[in-house]
């Protein structure tokens, strides 16, 4: 008998440390994201902005992130909204709504990660890839393609870099030019003629110079003027950062 009452007593104690047990799983339950307090907001007048960093959430109280800024440096946003929140660290801050061109990525970003765009500039760089895209179409139908190629990544934000129009530029010349390629040539120099410096400015109309005799001689011989042409203009577009 009382080898039978220990094991039911065992049995008892098993179960009871059993059923104690269950709570300790079932309690692992995230805690909910607090979220940020909305103070103020407002509409504010269509502005472009450049991301600098940090996060772009879903709404202004800041639960959810929707993108990373840092995978969008080169995008163009506008800002039409403006917030003023209570975080959770009882700090207030600014957050603007922004939102791409395309609509496709959009949220509510803190105002300190975000550039204010110059929109003479911005169209400006516009213009500039739109004239040099005319351009290139003026070349050869077997020599466009290395600039097309170039031209294909350039946005607003690289528009002088080493990678945007400057490398376009470059990839203009060919050892096998033709008299189409000289005209796309002086064409990509006329988009930029007289916005450097002094002594660049004379160079590069000292080149075009030369460049248009050979376009009224006619008689072949492209292939230096252009690449001439083409390393001077490259570099110097690359100044215009």
């Amino acid at each position: 008998m009382r080898k039978l009452f220990k094991l039911a007593a065992v049995g008892v104690l098993s179960l009871s440390m059993g059923v104690a047990a269950m709570p300790s799983n079932t309690m692992n339950v995230a805690a909910k994201t607090k979220s940020a307090k909305l103070i103020s907001s407002k509409s504010m007048k269509k502005t472009a902005y450049h991301i600098n960093g940090g996060y772009v959430y879903s709404s202004a109280k800041l639960t959810k992130k929707n993108h990373n800024g840092k995978n969008y440096l080169r995008t163009t946003f506008y800002a039409t909204k403006s917030a003023t929140v209570k975080k959770t660290n009882g700090k207030k801050a600014v957050y603007y709504y922004i939102k791409n061109s395309k609509g496709s990525v959009k949220g509510w970003a803190w105002r300190g990660n975000l550039s204010k765009i110059n929109m003479k500039a911005l169209n400006q760089r516009k213009s500039d890839i739109k004239k040099m895209l005319a351009a290139i179409r003026m070349m050869s139908a077997d020599h466009q393609d290395y600039a097309l190629k170039d031209i294909s990544s350039v946005n607003t934000t690289n528009t002088y870099e080493s990678d945007g129009l400057s490398a376009a530029v470059y990839d203009m010349h060919f050892y096998s030019a033709t008299l189409q390629d000289a005209k796309a040539m002086s064409a990509a120099y006329q988009i930029f003629a007289g916005r450097f410096n002094s002594v660049t400015n004379a160079q590069l109309a000292a080149l075009n110079s030369r460049l248009n005799d050979v376009i009224r001689a006619n008689d072949g011989d492209f292939s230096d003027p252009i690449e001439n042409m083409a390393q001077a203009l490259s570099n110097a577009i690359e100044t215009l950062n």
